[in-house]
């Protein structure tokens, strides 16, 4: 199981939302490099990179932040915030990332979608961010799509992805934990593997999640509670590395 640290930018800085609320805001660090700096030296192979700005605005902002992270460390990046269309998601890849996450434009066009798809060549993921209810929230959690997150989960699952981001957006960057009812019963009606995040509180979240890897977690995105000093990430890492080469089906 992948523990993956989440860096978060707005205007170049490194901050966490709450509940993807942007008035709502904590500023950790005016220097991503560094932070990405620190996650790699505890042993971190992934960074999840969002551009919080990209998200808002429809169009990737801080792909120079990602290029000089992969220019500085042996990481991989994953990145999402904006990608919407087929020139972003060209500038990505050109960009050198990883994996591409693609949020709203997959849930508003199942064919931009598939389209995305072949001219990254697999390198995209679909994130599911979803709210109290299960609905999927889109355009940076400003518009609620009215879908549901288990009926969307399964039309992706039909259309041939294995695997996919499910961030609970009621419980980000709260530290409440997370819902592990929700997660075991996507898991259960899908039959995708999922990167979970949101609310991530503790090392018990984290074996909680273990316990799930043989019903398709493949990973964690931790994010607050890293920066708080609530979870150590090579503690989170030792936990969730036992069989995981096993499992793993990232490219």
């Amino acid at each position: 199981m992948e523990i993956i640290p989440a860096i978060d930018i707005i205007d170049g800085a490194c901050v966490r939302l709450l509940k993807g609320n942007y008035d709502k805001k904590t500023k950790y660090s005016d220097n991503p490099i560094e932070v990405a700096k620190k996650w790699v030296s505890c042993g971190a192979k992934w960074i999840h990179l969002v551009d919080l700005d990209g998200a808002r605005e429809g169009k990737p902002k801080n792909l120079n932040i990602a290029l000089k992270i992969k220019q500085k460390f042996k990481v991989r990046i994953e990145y999402g915030g904006g990608i919407r269309d087929t020139d972003s998601l060209k500038s990505a890849l050109k960009a050198g990332i990883d994996r591409i996450i693609i949020g709203t434009r997959a849930i508003e066009n199942l064919n931009d979608l598939m389209n995305f798809y072949d001219i990254s060549k697999g390198k995209i993921i679909v994130s599911l961010d979803f709210g109290e209810d299960c609905r999927i929230l889109t355009k940076g959690w400003l518009s609620d799509s009215q879908l549901s997150l288990f009926d969307f989960g399964s039309k992706l699952k039909s259309l041939g992805f294995s695997e996919i981001i499910i961030t609970d957006i009621s419980r980000d960057g709260t530290l409440e934990g997370i819902n592990i009812d929700i997660i075991r019963n996507f898991l259960d009606e899908t039959g995708l593997g999922v990167y979970v995040a949101g609310g991530v509180a503790d090392i018990n979240d984290i074996k909680k999640l273990k316990e799930l890897e043989k019903n398709g977690v493949r990973g964690v995105i931790i994010g607050k509670a890293l920066y708080e000093g609530k979870i150590d990430l090579k503690e989170a890492i030792k936990t969730g590395k036992d069989d995981y080469k096993k499992n793993n089906t990232m490219p």
